[in-house]
């Protein structure tokens, strides 16, 4: 039984515990937030004494688990699996896995140096869509690869809550929106068209969720406002229900009374256009690679789109990838059975399996470290 310690506890990290195989299980969980920490280990049934409120506390003692999956904010990646490798845990570290290109080089050279391995939660590498895509390419689908276009749509309800209410609205506090959430996009793209990077350009700004983009007659509180909006506080939590997971809900209280609170006077009321939000809701990216080709990513948050889309063109034909759809050459697959499947598509299962597979076997993980460091320079350059 491979025993594993979660630091973190929060939705992230429910999705991995939730994934864990028979001979795996959480030996340990830390995470600063009381509430949190304890409807964890009732969930999982841990003593209080397999609890720690902070990462330190836990590397104090001595050594009992087989590896560490660190699910914290993104800040807080570096410090802690370094101080995960420096103790000897074997890590799968959620993206981004530092914040800058200092942090990751120290991370990368004390994995290398203590062969401690590092493994990183990027999970399209894991999902059957985007796998489908590395094959067709790989098998020369295309000839030889030339360009890829590929634009990431948000969405609003993921756009407010996230990037303009939520914890990663803010550089200061998190990171650049296009390291936290297209740090999978970019793995992906060098995942399929392999090389470094020689020439990175890249143009962002904050464009629509501002003061001044305020719709005449809009309230500071979506609960005060007359007006229909599609960023409605009140329809995305208390209506729909939506994004309500990671609401905290204490002892004694519904989680009905907690959105309630959270829209009379939590930052998840608060209308999208009087936030202090400050990272780009629009960003483009353009990246020439040794190899030739050429890459074009966007970053869009201001329409009411949602999803990906994608042009792979080769010496031999093109690969075009709209919603659940992959056009080969004009010829269609359809992959919409994948979208209401849980845990993207079973990918959370297979990246969750395929680290304790590693302590398993001792074999390397599908994503080590090493092989994510020209995506995140990509992305620490974009800024």
């Amino acid at each position: 039984m491979k025993r594993i310690a979660f630091i973190g506890v929060g939705n992230r990290a429910g999705k991995y515990l939730s994934c864990l195989p028979a001979d795996a299980s959480a030996s340990f969980l830390v995470d600063p937030d009381p509430v949190r920490l304890t409807q964890a280990a009732r969930r999982y049934g841990l003593p209080p004494d397999a609890c720690f409120p902070d990462a330190a506390s836990f590397f104090a003692r001595p050594r009992e688990v087989d590896g560490v999956v660190i699910t914290t904010p993104d800040r807080q990646h570096f410090a802690q699996a370094m101080a995960a490798v420096k103790a000897g845990y074997p890590v799968l570290l959620e993206k981004p896995a530092a914040v800058s290109q200092e942090e990751f080089d120290l991370l990368l050279a004390a994995s290398e140096r203590t062969g401690v391995p590092v493994s990183v939660c990027l999970v399209m590498r894991f999902h059957p869509f985007f796998r489908r895509i590395k094959e067709l390419v790989d098998g020369g689908t295309v000839g030889r690869l030339v360009s890829i276009d590929h634009t990431e749509s948000i969405g609003p309800d993921r756009m407010a809550h996230t990037f303009v209410r939520g914890l990663w609205s803010r550089k200061d506090v998190s990171c650049p929106i296009f390291l936290s959430k297209c740090s999978h996009d970019a793995d992906f793209l060098l995942w399929i068209a392999g090389g470094k990077a020689l020439e990175v350009s890249t143009e962002g700004r904050l464009t629509k969720f501002r003061a001044e983009s305020a719709p005449a007659g809009s309230a500071p509180r979506c609960m005060d406002c007359p007006l229909a909006c599609p960023y409605s506080a009140v329809s995305l939590y208390r209506d729909r229900h939506e994004w309500v997971a990671g609401f905290d809900v204490p002892e004694g209280k519904t989680l009905e009374e907690v959105i309630g609170e959270e829209l009379e006077t939590g930052r998840y009321g608060r209308c999208v256009y009087r936030c202090d939000n400050d990272v780009n809701d629009f960003q483009t990216v353009r990246v020439r690679l040794d190899s030739g080709i050429r890459l074009r990513m966007e970053l869009e948050g201001v329409t009411l789109e949602e999803g990906r889309r994608m042009t792979l063109r080769g010496t031999e034909g093109s690969i075009l990838v709209a919603g659940t759809s992959i056009f080969v050459n004009g010829r269609e697959e359809d992959y919409s059975a994948l979208r209401d499947l849980p845990l993207h598509a079973g990918a959370d299962r297979l990246l969750v399996e395929d680290f304790i597979d590693s302590l398993r076997t001792g074999k390397p993980a599908l994503a080590p470290l090493s092989s994510t460091r020209e995506a995140h320079r990509i992305c620490f350059l974009a800024g």
